[in-house]
């Protein structure tokens, strides 16, 4: 029924190939489809598989197909599982599918639950799934497109003006029985079929993919034709290795270069200097989608990679319950900024600076009652804090430092309203319009949804917030609501999630991307350099693809023995047996795809090693038998150490306000015991300490605790009123803080103008950061003995003071700085570790 043609030389024999009228060529990439039509081919004559399979039946392979089948699947379960096992069987979900797939592309035939074959409790749920599913319409429309399939309707399908009458079948190396019984197909409507395939009789186990394959897809290997026999001469090294009865041994290829890279992000770094260009240097990989994220091809031009594309992210992986929706903070912080939720004027976007700053004290946040909570008890905060500036409103005006010595909750960041776009107050209803959108579009487990409806509520949100959106955006929106779904399609929140991805998923085509290995055999023949990296022990070659888990081969076998006879048979089973040597000749498959990448590559070949890719990963044993065959030692790659350099415009030396340090108050200079940087930034840039990290805002806590302890009604009132301010924390810890907290002066004053504050105030200023026998501990001594000399510390604090910067001492009080995040100079624990 089919023609197998073989060639020795495949690049001579391509270099004189010539496509003629009433022929259709069908390859396995896109990258041998571009080859074939640059050498004189006619684009619509021309077809990698996929889109040729696509153009014959759309419906079918229309990627919204899929999500309709899996909602099938997952409603079967659903009603049909026992209730103990609908868990399990959503978890093989995958496997369900594939298996129907597999099966209405071979079929229709039924499943029989054959009893000598022991069938496993999933394979017997499935007989009852496969057999309702088989009179859906979407299945039934497929067997009909391909039951009235002809010579006529394939030519209109792919746009060809003639009839076409031979379809020629070029280097395929993977046919499952899906795609070997469409040659079928294709041959009883009346196409010749011809395969094209590399292949040398005289080098068995090197071209073994192509003898397994074959001779069960022709059945009479003792009639292949060869059309061209030239012998090549590269890669003839690596051709006697695999096969020892290869002839020529003459190699002369030096063209190879061999790296590694100690991390994939040194392959960014190389790729930086040496930039992927389309024919002239590509990069291919087996994991290729890994390394485009790892090396920065992978493109923020996706809708998801957008601000409103990460509200849909963090909608599904919420989760409703009957204690409300559960979400992490991270969820909903990215909705809130998502540009989806607004209140009045007010944008939830603007929300982020104090969102970041509320990170620690939202700990343990799980629902959006949780946070809303969370957020009455910060306005609490704020209003206690607010009371405090408001009895020394009199003395302290608007002069921040002031402020902060009547107030010491001022060292908390979140009571500083000036720092943030937003209040808290128009946070919470911020919050409570999210909490609403997201009541309304996040689907509950096992809830099924009608497509339309579900769009149409989508669309009623998204009417309200676009006038702010981007026109990008705003199109990509609008193309999902013109979608045209049937009117019975409904899907549950799984099958709506993968629906969405698809469409706002559609890839855009790249050409500086890493492209996969199934790509090597059409650019080893068009592109100058091409470099295969990721060559681990893990990596390559790939592990071979299994059938669908549910599936085996001997009860298809049977099961079809059992629904048909004659040709209709036999063209199955055969289908079946061609599926199974396929899917066995990975590695051989592999093996001939680097030696047709050496024999038939044009300028130079590169192949390169990553390592910390995998977890006990190595170099591929190919990798290193073709460093040894070709005398070529691994190169390791090494960044360019560029030190960065940029135009400093000369400053005049200006004199420094002087004047000014003398009205800071002592309490300010202690930092200067420390840092004289620290002292800079807290006393003229932020006039007092603001912390925002945890742990600093815990000490900070204990401090103000055992401040407001020694008045009033002492420590009980603070536990009844200030306790419940901080959720974030336990009682038991809280307790704990103030417990183990030993502190003097609470009762000493100190004045500063018309101000006085506690004498104690110093450990906010400097926490827990130690004093040390041989440091600097003037300005302490003399805050704690009332001798304090400013102008001796201005002098000392000017040795310090640079044109650009004010120089930084480092050491472990810098983990009490509040700078040390923005700090070049800061010491952390890691560092003091490697010291």
């Amino acid at each position: 029924m089919f023609k197998v043609k073989y060639y020795k030389h495949t690049k001579k024999f391509y270099e004189q190939f010539r496509i003629q009228n009433g022929e259709i060529h069908i390859t396995q990439s896109a990258a041998f489809a571009d080859y074939l039509s640059s050498i004189g081919g006619q684009a619509n004559r021309v077809w990698s598989y996929p889109p040729f399979i696509e153009a014959l039946f759309p419906h079918w392979h229309h990627p919204y197909t899929e999500v309709y089948i899996r909602s099938l699947v997952r409603d079967y379960v659903h009603r049909h599982a026992p209730k103990e096992k609908v868990t399990y069987f959503e978890k093989r979900l995958d496997d369900f599918y594939a298996s129907v797939r597999f099966l209405a592309e071979i079929g229709p035939f039924s499943l029989s639950p054959l009893p000598s074959l022991k069938l496993n409790e999933e394979q017997r749920f499935f007989i009852g799934m496969m057999e309702t599913l088989r009179s859906d319409n979407v299945l039934l429309e497929y067997w009909k497109a391909r039951a009235h399939l002809s010579r006529k309707s394939v030519a209109e399908a792919l746009g060809l003006e003639d009839d076409a009458h031979v379809i020629c079948v070029h280097h395929v190396d993977y046919i499952d029985a899906p795609k070997m019984l469409l040659f079928y197909l294709l041959a009883q409507v009346g196409f010749d079929v011809v395969f094209y395939i590399p292949f040398n009789p005289g080098a068995p186990n090197l071209y073994k993919t192509w003898c397994d394959i074959y001779r069960h897809v022709s059945n009479d290997e003792g009639n292949w034709e060869c059309v061209e026999e030239s012998q090549p001469l590269r890669g003839a090294k690596f051709a006697q290795y695999v096969d020892a009865s290869f002839s020529i041994s003459d190699d002369s290829f030096d063209g190879i270069n061999f790296l590694s890279f100690a991390h994939p992000t040194d392959l960014k770094n190389y790729l930086e200097r040496c930039p992927i260009e389309k024919e002239r240097h590509e990069v291919l990989a087996t994991y290729e989608e890994e390394l485009n994220v790892y090396v920065g091809h992978h493109r923020n031009s996706h809708f998801y990679a957008s601000r409103y594309g990460k509200f849909f992210l963090s909608l599904q992986r919420c989760k409703k319950t009957e204690a409300g929706v559960l979400l992490t903070y991270d969820d909903y912080v990215n909705m809130m900024t998502s540009g989806w939720v607004h209140y009045g004027a007010i944008d939830g976007s603007q929300a982020l600076t104090l969102l970041i700053d509320l990170r620690n004290y939202m700990e343990g946040v799980a629902t959006f009652a949780d946070i809303i909570d969370r957020l009455q008890s910060l306005i609490n905060l704020q209003e206690v804090s607010a009371a405090f500036d408001e009895v020394a409103k009199e003395q302290a005006g608007r002069h921040r430092l002031k402020q902060y010595l009547s107030n010491p909750f001022r060292s908390f960041s979140y009571v500083h309203r000036s720092r943030y776009d937003i209040t808290i107050k128009q946070l919470m209803e911020c919050t409570k319009d999210l909490a609403r959108k997201v009541q309304r579009l996040l689907l509950g487990e096992r809830e099924k949804r009608n497509v339309r409806a579900y769009l149409q509520e989508w669309k009623q949100v998204y009417d309200s917030v676009k006038t702010q959106w981007d026109a990008k955006s705003q199109m990509k929106m609008e193309m999902l609501f013109s979608l045209s779904i049937p009117e019975h399609w409904e899907f549950a929140k799984e099958e709506m999630h993968l629906f969405l991805s698809l469409h706002f998923g559609a890839k855009e085509h790249k050409h500086d991307k890493i492209l996969n290995f199934d790509q090597l055999v059409g650019k080893a023949l068009s592109a100058k350099h091409v470099h295969l990296t990721g060559m681990s022990f893990q990596l390559f070659p790939w592990k071979t693809p299994e059938l669908p888990n549910v599936l085996t081969y001997t009860w298809m076998k049977e099961c079809i023995r059992r629904s048909f006879i004659g040709l209709n048979q036999t063209m199955r089973i055969n289908a079946l047996l061609v599926d199974y040597y396929s899917r066995h000749a990975a590695n051989s498959t592999a093996v001939y795809a680097l030696y047709h990448l050496l024999a038939f590559g044009n300028e130079t070949v590169t192949f390169s090693y990553i390592q910390n890719w995998r977890e006990h990963d190595g170099p591929s044993i190919y990798f290193t038998i073709l460093q040894e065959l070709y005398g070529m030692k691994e190169t390791t790659f090494v960044e360019e150490e560029n030190e960065l350099s940029w135009e400093v415009p000369t400053l005049e030396e200006q004199s420094f306000p002087v004047e000014a340090l003398r009205h800071i108050p002592d309490l300010l200079w202690i930092d200067s015991d420390f840092c004289k940087r620290k002292f800079f930034l807290n006393a003229l840039v932020e006039h007092h300490p603001v912390y925002e990290n945890d742990f600093h805002q815990q000490q900070v806590f204990s401090i103000i605790g055992r401040l407001l302890s020694e008045q009033g009604d002492g420590e009980a009132l603070f536990r009844e009123t200030i306790f419940p301010l901080f959720p974030q924390w336990t009682n038991a810890f809280k307790q704990n803080l103030l417990d183990t907290l030993g502190i003097s002066g609470l009762r000493v004053y100190k004045q500063y103008e018309n101000i006085y504050y506690p004498k104690a105030m110093k450990y906010l200023q400097r926490l827990k950061s130690k004093y040390l026998v041989t440091k600097n501990w003037k300005a302490r001594h003399q805050y704690d003995n009332d001798t304090f000399k400013v102008d001796e510390h201005i002098r000392g604090l000017m040795d310090y003071v640079g044109v650009y910067e004010v120089e930084a001492e480092s050491g472990a009080h810098c983990r009490m700085c509040p700078f040390l995040h923005v700090c070049k100079d800061g010491e952390y624990v890691i560092d003091a570790v490697n010291n």
